[in-house]
């Protein structure tokens, strides 16, 4: 359970991050509606909307990655 609640909390202060909780809202939301798009719909989706998907969400997590290392506090 701890591990779940990483995903809401700031790993400095342990307190709530309201960034990291809509993120994951946002996430979640995404993917839902992608699985909902990807499994039931009659035709399969084109490609092109597994690489915004995919993009989208890949692209957050690369620019959170460089945003923290470089504003981020230090070890």
């Amino acid at each position: 359970m701890s591990r779940c609640i990483e995903l809401i909390t700031d790993a400095g202060t342990g307190l709530l991050s309201h960034t990291k909780l809509w993120t994951n809202i946002a996430y979640l939301a995404a993917t839902l509606a992608f699985l909902h798009a990807t499994l039931f719909a009659a035709t399969p989706p084109e490609s092109e909307i597994w690489l915004i998907y995919l993009g989208v969400v890949g692209a957050h997590n690369v620019s959170s990655k460089i945003l923290s290392m470089k504003y981020g506090k230090g070890n």
